[in-house]
Formats: structure tokens, C-alpha cells, sequence
């Protein structure tokens, strides 16, 4: 498997829209994303030609979409793309791919849910990926990027080091709701709640691996 450089400060970070078209339709959720991962990281983001298409024109165009990550992956100037939020089609981009594009172009990759469609190509193709935040769900984070999102990017995508030992979130977790549609809500930050730490569901002992 071939791994990608890391990231670096001041490189260049597409954006992208494999499936569903939410950075059109919560634009101000997609500009605080961006502005948030540009301000944490010290990267610059710029969209790949389709990334803000509105829903319905993505859905009708698989290809395009699937254009646009070959496009991005070709680009020297990208080291980095990630996705701006997942949705249920875009193992319809699949047919339009071309592997060989992605293997010759080795770089950091990450998205999640139906992000997942593409990172099994890009595994077909023997590159590693990473499941990781997406602009809309992540490092648009009401209020700012959560400190343990922040910590695990970093030592995820900016260092080639192994990461070792992961460590419990001690800040809290949420699901709280905070509508989308409303800007006004974008500065509020949801209350976490108290964690516990890790919880084992089975077994006893201690393991390493």
C-alpha cells in the first residue's frame, strides 16, 4: 500500500463533493468549515470545480463527480482532499473511475460515511486513506473544531510517525441538534456531555497490538 506524504502548513486542501450536495444547500455550514480548517491548520482550501453543485444537478451527474476526484488527484498543487459530507450514491461514480490516476498521484484522502465508497477504490488502487472528519461534519463544528478532533488530525495527517496509543476523549461527547438551516445557530456550541472513559464490552486482561 502506498502511503501519502503528510501534510504540511500552507499546503493545499480541495474540497469535494462525491455525493450529496450539502455545501450548496448549507452554504455559511460549508464557509465555516472551511474557514475552520484553514485558521486551525494554517492550510489553504480551495474547491474542486463541482464541490458546491447543488444536489440534484451531483445526482444526475456521477461522472462529473467522479471527474472531479481524478481532477484533484491529478492536480500537483492539491496534497490533500477531503469531503465535504457523505450521502447514499456515490458508488455510482465507480464505472468513471480510473485507478491508475490515483495510484500515480499519492496524497491524503479522508471523509466518512458514504465517504467509504471511495476509499475502497482508492484501496483498489493500493493507496491508503483516511477515514476522518468531513467539512460539514467536523471541522465545521458549531462554535469551533473540538480540541480532540484538532489533536487526532494532527498527529494523524501531519506527522509520518506511528500514532500509538489512542486516548480517551476526557472533554465529553454530544448529540445534541443544532439545525443546519439556521446560521444564527453556527456560533453555538453543543453541551457535551460527562464521559467515562473507555467501556469494555467484553473480554478482561490487557492485550497489545
Amino acid at each position: 500500500m502506498i502511503k501519502p506524504p503528510k501534510l504540511r502548513p500552507g499546503d493545499t486542501v480541495a474540497t469535494i463533493s462525491l455525493s450529496w450536495g450539502g455545501a450548496h444547500k448549507f452554504p455559511h455550514r460549508y464557509l465555516t468549515g472551511k474557514q475552520q480548517l484553514q485558521d486551525t491548520f494554517g492550510v489553504r482550501v480551495i474547491e474542486s470545480r463541482y464541490a458546491l453543485k447543488e444536489a440534484a444537478w451531483l445526482a444526475r451527474n456521477p461522472a462529473a463527480r467522479a471527474e472531479d476526484l481524478m481532477e484533484a488527484f491529478a492536480n500537483p498543487a492539491v496534497k490533500v482532499i477531503i469531503s465535504n459530507i457523505g450521502g447514499e450514491d456515490s458508488i455510482r461514480i465507480l464505472p468513471y473511475l480510473d485507478l491508475n490516476i490515483l495510484r500515480a498521484n499519492p496524497k491524503i484522502f479522508m471523509g466518512y460515511s458514504d465517504t467509504t465508497i471511495s476509499h475502497f477504490a482508492c484501496f483498489k488502487a493500493g493507496l491508503v486513506s483516511f477515514y476522518g472528519p468531513a467539512i460539514l461534519a467536523g471541522f465545521a463544528e458549531n462554535g469551533g473544531i473540538f480540541p480532540y478532533t484538532e489533536a487526532s488530525v494532527r498527529r494523524t495527517l501531519f506527522s509520518s510517525e506511528p500514532i500509538g496509543r489512542i486516548p480517551p476523549n476526557t472533554d465529553g461527547w454530544t448529540v445534541e441538534f443544532l439545525d443546519w438551516a439556521n446560521p444564527e445557530l453556527q456560533a453555538q456550541r453543543r453541551r457535551l456531555r460527562p464521559t467515562s472513559g473507555w467501556r469494555w464490552l467484553q473480554g478482561e486482561g490487557v492485550n497489545s497490538g
